[in-house]
């Protein structure tokens, strides 16, 4: 029996813990209705919107539906429910219900009190008029008060809303991008709307060099390997990426643990890595830290189609291929590579030791009898 008492209290210790948050956006041709559910333990609040709706400068109140709209405001607590309900009347008039437990009640100063309480709540917690609030917000109070906003929500979703809202009417500084991307980074659980955040940010990166190590910081804390990768694709994308920049996307392209994903952004981003020595090196080191052999030899062959094809960049074709543990990508690669290096006598030389490193005699005369049926070597 002792054994099942601190079972039991565990058990009822992660019931009392448990949440559920759920936001849901319907639209047809008539009217859009959302909805916002959470449930914790004993109590479930839900807000639903039919059409639209507008609050009061507080939101603690609605002022305004669209014509057809409505508001539904609930709370189920302890076996008790109270409900209020806005909705619009034919002569364009606001009517206001509440309920107790499903009777009509006078809205009181009481009913008042948890009016103002509960549509503050799903407002803040359901992400709804994100845009329009942090706009109030900022004028009152500025880019911290958002932050201390956000600071007061529970749901990814929401924070990652409000987080793009303060980006697009902020006109954030070096510090409040560096503000911003330190509270996602600590507060952003889910890699997706870490991500899509990301991908926000990454526009207004130019000219804030000094938000780079915070921004990095941020992409790293994402787990999946997919969402991590898109937003390093999406960096390279932007228009002529500093040097640092380069680095540290290569920086954090390593620790991509799927190396599918990892090959993925090298062949996307080889083009800006080979022209600069220092660049091209720090990228072949990347390359180095993919153990699959079929994903780095696909990484080397996206190399082989760039249009800065020099001396220096076949040499380091040649050593990266080198070190392929698989003779038939090794051997694949260098048929693929044979016509780039046949024109410069040092580098032909170069490539037949690489040849040479083949281990199987199969593979390495796959490539000989290609190269004497090409006349690339006699």
């Amino acid at each position: 029996m002792s054994l099942l008492i601190p079972q039991l209290a565990l058990l009822i210790a992660f019931s009392v813990m448990f949440t559920t948050v759920q936001k849901t956006t319907q639209k047809s041709e008539t009217q859009s209705v959302s909805t916002w559910v959470t449930t914790d333990d004993d109590r479930t609040q839900r807000i639903e919107i039919r059409g639209k709706a507008e609050f009061n400068d507080e939101y603690t109140d609605i002022v305004s539906v669209s014509e057809g709209g409505s508001v539904l405001v609930e709370e189920k607590r302890h076996g008790q429910s109270h409900r209020y309900e806005v909705t619009r009347n034919a002569s364009g008039q606001l009517s206001r219900s509440y309920y107790v437990n499903g009777s009509a009640q006078p809205i009181d100063d009481n009913a008042k009190k948890w009016i103002a309480q509960l549509v503050l709540e799903a407002v803040r917690q359901g992400g709804f008029d994100a845009d329009v609030r942090v706009q109030r917000i900022l004028r009152r109070g500025g880019v911290k008060a958002v932050l201390a906003e956000i600071d007061m929500i529970h749901s990814d979703y929401a924070k990652r809303v409000y987080f793009q809202s303060l980006i697009k009417h902020g006109n954030l500084d070096v510090a409040g991008v560096q503000d911003l991307l330190r509270q996602a980074a600590k507060q952003i659980s889910s890699d997706y709307e870490q991500a899509e955040l990301l991908l926000a940010v990454a526009p207004i990166m130019v000219g804030k060099e000094g938000a780079t190590d915070a921004y990095f910081s941020a992409v790293n804390t994402i787990n999946s390997d997919y969402e991590h990768g898109r937003v390093l694709t999406a960096i390279l994308k932007g228009s002529a990426p500093s040097r640092e920049l380069l680095v540290q996307v290569a920086e954090s392209t390593k620790t991509i643990r799927s190396d599918y994903e990892k090959a993925g952004v090298l062949k996307r981003a080889a083009s800006v890595y080979v022209d600069d020595p220092a660049l091209r090196k720090v990228f072949f080191q990347t390359i180095s830290s993919i153990e699959s052999d079929y994903e780095h030899r696909g990484v080397l062959s996206a190399l082989l189609k760039t249009k800065s094809l020099n001396g220096e960049l076949l040499t380091s074709l040649l050593e990266s291929a080198t070190t392929l543990s698989s003779d038939y990508e090794k051997a694949t690669f260098l048929l693929e590579a044979s016509n780039a290096f046949s024109a410069d006598p040092a580098l032909k030389n170069a490539f037949l030791k690489a040849v040479e490193s083949i281990k199987s005699e199969y593979e390495r005369g796959r490539v000989l009898s290609t190269l004497l049926k090409n006349k690339q070597i006699g």
